[in-house]
């Protein structure tokens, strides 16, 4: 997921991480025991660039084990595009979110 640096999506968590700066539109939490959900602010992007970068993230799933279920793994998972507002939310697996972190925090 980290290697994808022409996906808009990829880029905006990496600045999202970098600023370590919260606001309203931006965050993440804990949606359950293995999911963050992340929310990103999209505004000043286009639709079309937006949606191609979630289509990127979702191409190539495979199938990894959870606990004692099987799961579907994608890069990112129930993404919802809301327009209106511009916010992308998404869920991602904790350990993908956190070995990303640690990879843009050690990227200059």
């Amino acid at each position: 997921m980290y290697f994808k640096n022409k996906n808009i999506i990829i880029g905006l968590l990496k600045y999202f991480i970098k600023k370590n700066n919260l606001h309203d539109k931006e965050g993440f939490k804990e949606f359950n025991k293995y999911y963050f959900v992340v929310e990103l602010d999209v505004s000043g992007f286009e639709e079309g660039l937006i949606m191609k970068g979630i289509e990127e993230l979702m191409i190539n799933p495979k199938w990894i084990i959870i606990g004692k279920s099987h799961i579907l793994f994608r890069e990112i998972n129930n993404p919802e595009y809301n327009i209106t507002n511009q916010i992308l939310k998404f869920h991602i697996l904790k350990t993908k979110l956190i070995e990303f972190r640690d990879l843009a925090l050690k990227d200059k």
